[in-house]
């Protein structure tokens, strides 16, 4: 009796001894994965080719027949679309926002609409986004170019054709629904997933399309960075929600429900990842729709049978056109849109500026400016 009691004993012993050496293992293979996702995140920073940049002048390209020469002199920081994917983060400059100067215009240009000095952006073309870190840039479509008004720095004036038109565009879309909905309900929730330069943007340009909070629309705010939703807190939203990626995600759902006093209306997810959009669909209203944007590339798994009987609507953000572009351009002129939070780097510094963007460092937009100290950016013709 004493030896069966004893072989159970060490039985018992054996398999608590497994699951501890399980649990180990699981945890260290956690811990090493994770180190293992940042070090291959630095070695595709270093391989994109973002750090010999150099701030002095490049060669200027000829005058394109019928078209322009652009100095380029302030370029947001940001990723073009379809870019990042998982361990994969591919920057190129000058990119999709494009700010500068007109440098000289070809005599066969038909209309003389533009002088040298004039303030320019580019209308979103993949055919810049390819050509490195230049200093000038030969513009053939002189159609793709806008001029911009004196009272827009170009460090802002940068923005407006990339995240700026984004939010613009998706918050145009949501508007008419947000109206339908008004209908019948006494009060809309609106909720902006991401608080990065597209976030704050959405939330500026939302106060301009649906005026203040208490006329019945309520503007909330998701992120994991609590720096982020702090910004977007002053930027004026009615209220932000921390979604902690270590929390439970049903706890993270709760806690949306209930800092939204219930579901949610119309979600403008710029994040559009597997998980932040099954959380869309867990706190997403009856006839709620969302809107789906980002860089991600991944697939994402939805019960269309419940899509269906809630009537729910998923759409993609729309690519901005030539006309909303100039719409948001006007407003920002007019004071009816008031520019989010950024900050200003050298070209040069465009390595660091794409490592602090990776690991969610920097708050707001970056931009990088190819002007040099003895510049400014509103007087140099």
């Amino acid at each position: 009796m004493y030896a069966i009691e004893t072989k159970n004993l060490d039985s018992q012993k054996n398999i608590l001894i497994f699951i501890f050496k399980t649990r180990i293992l699981k945890y260290c293979n956690i811990i090493i994965n994770k180190l293992r996702k940042m070090l291959d995140n630095e070695r595709l920073l270093n391989d994109v080719g973002v750090s010999p940049f150099e701030c002095g002048s490049t060669s200027m390209p000829p005058i394109p027949k019928g078209g322009l020469l652009v100095r380029v002199a302030c370029a947001g920081a940001c990723f073009a679309e379809g870019q990042v994917k998982k361990r994969d983060i591919r920057p190129q400059l000058p990119g999709l926002e494009i700010a500068g100067y007109v440098q000289d215009v070809c005599s066969s240009l038909p209309n003389k609409n533009f002088t040298q000095g004039d303030k320019v952006i580019l209308y979103p073309d993949e055919g810049v986004l390819s050509t490195g870190c230049a200093e000038y840039l030969a513009v053939s479509d002189v159609s793709n170019c806008i001029q911009i008004p004196p009272s827009i720095p170009l460090e802002v004036a940068a923005q407006l054709s990339g995240s700026a038109l984004t939010a613009y565009c998706a918050l145009i879309k949501a508007k008419s629904h947000v109206e339908k909905l008004r209908e019948v309900k006494s009060c809309v929730n609106v909720m902006i997933i991401g608080a990065g330069g597209l976030g704050l943007w959405a939330v500026r340009i939302a106060q301009a399309l649906v005026g203040p909070t208490d006329n019945g629309v309520r503007v909330y705010v998701a992120d994991h960075s609590i720096d982020r939703l702090l910004a977007a807190q002053d930027h004026g939203c009615y209220d932000i929600i921390h979604w902690n990626e270590e929390d439970h995600e049903q706890y993270i759902v709760e806690r949306t429900l209930d800092a939204c006093r219930g579901g949610v209306d119309v979600i403008v997810d710029f994040v559009s990842s597997p998980r932040t959009v099954q959380r869309d669909l867990k706190v997403l209203n009856r006839e709620g729709l969302i809107l789906v944007g980002g860089n991600t590339l991944s697939e994402v798994s939805i019960n269309l049978n419940v899509l269906a009987a809630k009537q729910q609507s998923i759409a993609g953000i729309p690519q901005g056109t030539f006309e909303q572009l100039q719409q948001i351009i006007d407003m920002v002129a007019d004071k009816k849109v008031e520019p989010p939070m950024y900050q200003v780097f050298p070209a040069c510094d465009a390595h660091q500026v794409y490592q602090d963007l990776a690991q969610c460092r920097i708050v707001g937009r970056a931009i990088l400016s190819y002007m040099d100290s003895t510049q400014t950016l509103d007087n140099q013709h």
